[in-house]
């Protein structure tokens, strides 16, 4: 959860370090592939937004989506989000780079935002990225 919640502040290196911790001490090779689709989100996210670098950023998220989509769909519950809902905007986010027209407002929030907060984390700060 603590990583959820840097994601959503959008402190994505520190989300994809959270992330990490975790990765490296469970066993169950089920988690370990959902946790490396999370941590390879926040790296994309870390690297378009932080590092200007949209072409591994378009890598990362093809590589998060396939090991997100490679896990079982209640693969959020334990984490307190909805793995599709996550799995749909990074989708959006990922299809919108390769367009080059992504929106840091469309980046999906993972935990459900309380009454009146923004559905996206980012909302209202746009951004263009640059071709690599």
């Amino acid at each position: 959860m603590r990583g959820a919640r840097l994601f959503d502040r959008g402190a994505f290196f520190e989300a994809h370090e959270a992330w990490e911790e975790r990765w490296r001490v469970t066993l169950d090779a089920q988690e370990r592939l959902f946790l490396q689709g999370l941590i390879q989100v926040a790296a994309a996210l870390h690297k378009l937004l932080a590092m200007h670098s949209p072409g591994p950023a378009a890598r990362l998220f093809a590589r998060a989506l396939a090991k997100l989509d490679a896990s079982p769909a209640d693969s959020g519950a334990a984490h307190d989000f909805d793995l599709e809902r996550f799995r749909a905007g990074v989708r959006r986010c990922a299809a919108d780079l390769e367009a080059q027209r992504f929106d840091r407002a469309a980046v999906p929030v993972m935990l459900s935002p309380s009454p009146g907060a923004p559905s996206v984390c980012g909302a209202g700060r746009r951004t263009r990225a640059r071709r690599a």
